[in-house]
């Protein structure tokens, strides 16, 4: 009601601002803003810091060594302008192949 949740609003800050923003509802964290911003608002370039499996989908699909956070961003840098897309392709080639969110088992990778 208040317009905090407006897809055309939010698309139209910063990225930083924008989470900023959806955290500051309540019972919103890291990851279900980032969710909000990229599957709810539609937002087509931003790269998930706090989606652990997709995480883990690009070390296994791009044969990494580690996980750390600098080292998937610069892979997703390359996905520019469409890293939301390419993150989203990820993880639901992952749950297509695993099923893991829906039978409640963790992937074994």
């Amino acid at each position: 009601m208040e317009g905090r949740l407006d897809g055309a609003h939010l698309r139209s800050l910063e990225p930083t601002q924008a989470l900023d923003q959806l955290q500051r509802l309540p019972g919103i964290g890291p990851f279900g803003a980032e969710l909000i911003l990229i599957r709810g608002a539609t937002h087509p370039d931003l790269f998930p810091t706090h989606e652990r499996r997709l995480h883990q989908e690009i070390a296994h699909a791009y044969k990494l060594h580690d996980r750390l956070l600098a080292t998937l961003r610069s892979v997703a840098d390359r996905w520019r302008p469409y890293r939301s897309w390419v993150a989203l392709l990820l993880r639901t080639g992952r749950e297509d192949e695993t099923a893991e969110i829906a039978t409640g088992r963790r992937a074994r990778r």
